[in-house]
């Protein structure tokens, strides 16, 4: 394998690597914080449940995620999952701005409660892991096109009929049904 073509496969490995381990940072801290509203705190919206249930699910996907760019065989298989978890987690953004921006933090996932830097927090995470969740998307989008463009789209057609017949190259005229046989004129 040549320098070119082993960079070329190396370096989108390198880049789904650190965004897979800025993705399971992130849904670790999200993860952290909305648990301790959780804990604490006895108000919970569908916002907060919903945010933790997102960043607990990608915490545990990414566990084993983590590991895959680093395997020769991994073409970009978790495209699809990638996606859906890059529009979760962009709801999860859009939740966390409804409830934490301008002045209504205080009033907002868990209400009446003073912890805005925290909640501000979530907010930045959501916004850090949606977009590495969205650069996974992509990357994983070129992975998976150039592993699809190696491949011929059928299959090996040397191998699935000759290209003559015994009779065509005896010199028989082809019949009806494609047997090479001679049929006689009634």
């Amino acid at each position: 394998m040549d320098s070119a073509k082993r960079a070329s496969s190396i370096i989108p490995r390198a880049i789904l690597g650190g965004n897979n381990f800025i993705v399971l940072a992130s849904s670790a801290i999200t993860t952290g914080i909305l648990s301790h509203f959780i804990h604490h705190y006895r108000a919970r919206g569908t916002h907060l449940v919903y945010q933790e249930v997102i960043a607990v699910v990608t915490l545990f996907i990414y566990l084993f995620a983590m590991f895959l760019p680093a395997l020769k065989s991994y073409r970009g298989y978790l495209l699809p999952l990638n996606l859906a978890l890059s529009y979760l987690w962009l709801t999860s953004l859009i939740f966390s701005s409804q409830d934490y921006s301008g002045h209504r933090c205080y009033y907002n996932s868990p209400p009446l409660v003073n912890r805005c830097g925290l909640k501000h927090t979530v907010q930045a995470f959501n916004i850090i892991g949606f977009v590495a969740l969205l650069g996974n998307s992509i990357t994983e989008g070129l992975m998976w096109a150039r592993h699809r463009g190696s491949q011929p789209l059928g299959g090996d057609v040397e191998k699935d009929r000759p290209l003559t017949s015994a009779a065509e190259r005896a010199g028989l005229p082809i019949g009806a049904n494609g047997d090479g046989q001679r049929h006689a004129a009634v």
